[in-house]
């Protein structure tokens, strides 16, 4: 997930906000009896972000319409709201507020700070004028501008409710991608080193309870990438994996790409049962991968966690063990 992604996203519901605002606006100064010149600024808004969310899927056309949107919104929609509405006395700051949070949130580097300065250059402007002119700003009974407030009031924070919502949802969301990538091999779907070491980390008090530690290397996974080519060595490392789901409860038991073709799991539970599950697993994945190398298969090492006094001991001596391993398998081959 793109931070633009989510951008574009808040962008297109802003737009979509912005279209029905303007339509519920113009009902509402309807029934209340306003003048229609009061609703130019609806209809100019009507206009831009249906215009803008027309061309919102282009990406040549997609970026620099979007800071014309709000350039416009600025410069157009605020100056004339100000003065059609009544000025300080109406809500020239709500939809300032408005402004500046969707402009917060869509905007990044020179653009938002451009944008933020704008806002700030003309809303002061306003109220200098205002000052200065006041017979420019157009002047509405108390009974009018009531009316006006219990409309765009609600409808203002609603806007602004929706607009935060959509950025907290999408906000949440790239977290938890940010934690899927950061706690998990991409290739496998496994839990990376990262989260192996922490979990051995959190392993505190290893004398207690009924753990094992497993190691588990590939058998002549070289001559499988060498022969085949990387994308079948993905391939195996990906079906391997699956074995290993399938026999593993996840949520349970920590199972780890620790790197490469090296796998790490930290196993509650019985050790018969856990010696089950990995001959089964072995099996399977024998008959997958001889169709490759005839040679290859899995070592490994069980250590229990309980024999060591922290779980970096357990895992320096199932680190050796499974070298040993290894080397009595390659003076068998040979």
């Amino acid at each position: 997930m793109k931070q633009t992604d989510v951008r574009m996203r808040l962008y297109k519901t802003v737009l979509i906000a912005g279209i029905t605002l303007s339509i519920i606006s113009v009902i509402g100064n309807f029934i209340a009896g306003f003048e229609l010149g009061i609703n130019v600024k609806w209809a100019f808004l009507l206009a831009i972000c249906s215009i803008a969310l027309r061309y919102s899927g282009n990406e040549k056309y997609s970026p620099t319409m979007m800071f014309t949107v709000f350039m416009a919104l600025i410069y157009i929609f605020l100056p004339i709201g100000f003065v059609n509405s009544g000025g300080s006395s109406n809500n020239a700051v709500g939809y300032a507020l408005a402004f500046l949070i969707t402009i917060t949130f869509i905007f990044v580097g020179i653009k938002r700070i451009f944008l933020v300065g704008s806002l700030t250059t003309v809303f002061l402007g306003l109220q200098i004028f205002e000052y200065l002119y006041p017979e420019q700003i157009a002047v509405h009974t108390r009974h009018t501008q009531f009316v006006d407030h219990m409309i765009q009031v609600p409808l203002l924070i609603i806007v602004c409710y929706i607009v935060l919502n959509v950025f907290a949802n999408e906000y949440e969301k790239m977290n938890a991608k940010l934690l899927l990538y950061a706690n998990h091999d991409e290739l496998t779907g496994l839990y990376n080193r990262r989260a192996f070491n922490r979990a051995m980390e959190e392993l505190k008090d290893t004398t207690s309870g009924n753990s094992h530690l497993l190691l588990l290397d590939l058998d002549n996974f070289k001559k499988i990438n060498d022969r085949h080519g990387h994308y079948i060595g993905d391939e195996i490392l990906q079906r391997l994996s699956e074995f290993l789901k399938s026999h593993f409860d996840l949520q349970y038991h920590m199972v780890s790409r620790w790197g490469g073709d090296e796998f790490a799991i930290i196993y509650h539970g019985d050790r018969g049962h856990m010696i089950e599950k990995l001959d089964i697993i072995q099996k399977e994945f024998k008959a997958y991968v001889s169709q490759y190398e005839e040679a290859a298969g899995i070592s490994m090492s069980i250590v229990a966690l309980t024999d060591y006094q922290n779980g970096t001991e357990g895992l320096i001596a199932a680190d050796h063990l499974l070298y040993e391993v290894k080397a009595l398998k390659g003076e068998l081959n040979d």
